[in-house]
């Protein structure tokens, strides 16, 4: 039998690890990394894979990222990854 594909939760939230653990584990094995990455511009979909690209470099492997959002249709989308 394979060992299930690992991946580098980065986060440092026990809380967070604990949910993602629950939801992929024992399908995809989840490591929890804690990696200061830089607060990045753009959009939603700009920030979040920047920060895949980054995280995952400095891992040296695949990564999944969490990251927050608040738009506002009224305000253009504002503040969006801002927040």
């Amino acid at each position: 039998m394979a060992s299930p594909p690992i991946v580098n939760f980065i986060t440092g939230n026990a809380n967070k690890l604990r949910e993602v653990k629950h939801i992929l584990e024992p399908a995809i094995t989840v490591n929890s990394q804690s990696v200061d990455l830089p607060e990045l511009q753009g959009t939603v979909e700009e920030v979040t894979l920047e920060k895949c690209r980054v995280a995952a470099q400095q891992v040296g492997g695949p990564v999944l990222v969490e990251d927050t959002c608040l738009c506002f249709n009224a305000l253009g989308g504002l503040p969006g990854p801002y927040m």
